[in-house]
């Protein structure tokens, strides 16, 4: 495959004050296209070091696609970088300077004379017009590479990348002898209720079995994903096949493919079996119920639900008893297994869902340290409890903890 790489440019994205989503964004994209991205590199607002990571990438690599730094302000110096990298200058080019000020008036708005600086650009290349901005891309020969410099706003990236740049860098014979376009097929298996190196053992054979997909794996919080990639003739089947196998052996633990999140996975359950759910949280705080009504149409399944923190909640809100709080604790089944049956009940749910746990960072004991969670589903018929112990601060346990009781619902509504 032909290589191509990326370049961020930003102070913001190199301290990280501002995450970089166009890397990612333009990864995907590129390789859907044919390319193989070999590199991405982020570099601050310093015209010497821009044009160092364009001379290098373009040494390297096919294609070179860059983002940022293409305003009007005087951090703005990627035109200038691109034009010492060229050993050229930068020129006024007349119609994108008309272009910039139509722009303004059409908003009724003065332009002001540091728009200039998006109309230099250097004497070598091609202005590709920017209809929804005010900062135009640019595209020059460099090396043995074709560079695209694009704007770092993202709504203007993205329109520019897939109207102007996608149509013509598809990689040829002719520009990548060898290595012409192979499209990199991909499939994300999404799991919970399995650690990484625990689920790398459990699927160790199918991977050996494989040869032609390249197999990955990536936790993210309390979810761990399996990330399968062949390129070449028969990629797709391939893929096909290693995923077959790979479900026979996890079952209903793979929750969701590529971009399938599971509270929408299970709020779809829900829906098409036309059941609701109540909440009683005490450690999650409404997490539960933020995940399930992120998703819009959600009150066609969400009743409504309780934020029991203290234990007076616990037993107004949803009947706890105050038996089961002095035996056993607040972070118990018992009382997780009370606040699921309750909420249900106050609310008229077919499901109650609930999670009682610590949190951190105080709160712990050797009994039960920080992390130690119970979690239940209350339903028609029974209750499940679980207890869960989950790593990272505050916020990954609390997340943690929604995710682990949403998974729960989900293993029963599977039935």
């Amino acid at each position: 495959m032909a290589n191509a790489e990326i370049i961020t440019i930003g102070d913001e994205l190199l301290s990280g004050e501002t995450v970089d989503t166009s890397s990612n964004e333009l990864d995907k994209k590129l390789e859907a296209l044919g390319w193989s991205v070999v590199r991405h590199t982020t570099v601050r607002d310093v015209e010497e070091d821009i044009a160092e990571a364009f001379t290098a990438a373009a040494a390297r690599s096919e294609l070179v696609i860059s983002s940022g730094g293409l305003g009007p302000t005087d951090d703005d110096v990627t035109l200038a970088a691109l034009a010492r990298a060229l050993g050229t200058n930068l020129t006024l080019h007349a119609p994108t300077l008309d272009a910039i000020a139509q722009k303004f008036r059409s908003i009724g708005r003065e332009m002001t004379p540091n728009n200039e600086r998006q109309a230099r650009v250097p004497e070598l290349g091609e202005v590709i017009p920017n209809p929804v901005g005010t900062a135009p891309a640019f595209v020059a020969p460099l090396g043995r590479a074709r560079i695209f410099l694009l704007p770092g706003v993202p709504r203007e990236m993205r329109w520019l990348f897939d109207n102007a740049v996608a149509p013509v860098i598809r990689p040829s014979e002719s520009e990548s002898p060898g290595r012409s376009a192979r499209p990199i097929h991909r499939r994300t298996l999404r799991v919970m209720g399995l650690g990484e190196s625990r689920l790398e053992h459990e699927i160790r054979a199918v991977t050996g079995a494989h040869p032609s997909v390249r197999f990955g794996y990536r936790t993210l919080g309390a979810e761990n994903h399996i990330k399968l990639a062949a390129t070449g003739q028969g990629a797709s089947e391939a893929i096909a096949q290693a995923e077959a196998a790979i479900r026979s052996i996890l079952e209903s633990r793979i929750f969701g493919v590529d971009d399938q999140e599971l509270p929408v996975v299970v709020g779809e359950l829900l829906e098409a079996a036309g059941h609701t759910v109540a909440t009683a949280e005490s450690c999650t705080g409404g997490l539960i119920s933020t995940l399930l009504t992120d998703r819009s149409g959600s009150s066609k399944y969400v009743l409504g639900g309780f934020v029991t923190y203290a234990n007076s909640a616990k037993q107004e809100l949803v009947g706890v008893t105050a038996a089961e709080l002095d035996t056993h604790g607040a972070v118990s089944a018992p009382v997780a297994s009370q606040m699921a049956v309750g909420a249900r009940a106050r609310l008229g749910a077919t499901w109650g869902l609930s999670a009682t746990g610590i949190a951190g960072p105080t709160g712990g004991s050797p009994d039960k340290p920080v992390g130690t969670v119970f979690i239940a589903v209350a339903g028609p018929e029974d209750v499940a409890v679980r207890q869960i112990r989950l790593p990272g601060d505050r916020a990954q346990i609390r997340r943690g903890t929604a995710l682990s009781v949403l998974d729960l619902l989900r293993l029963r509504l599977l039935g």
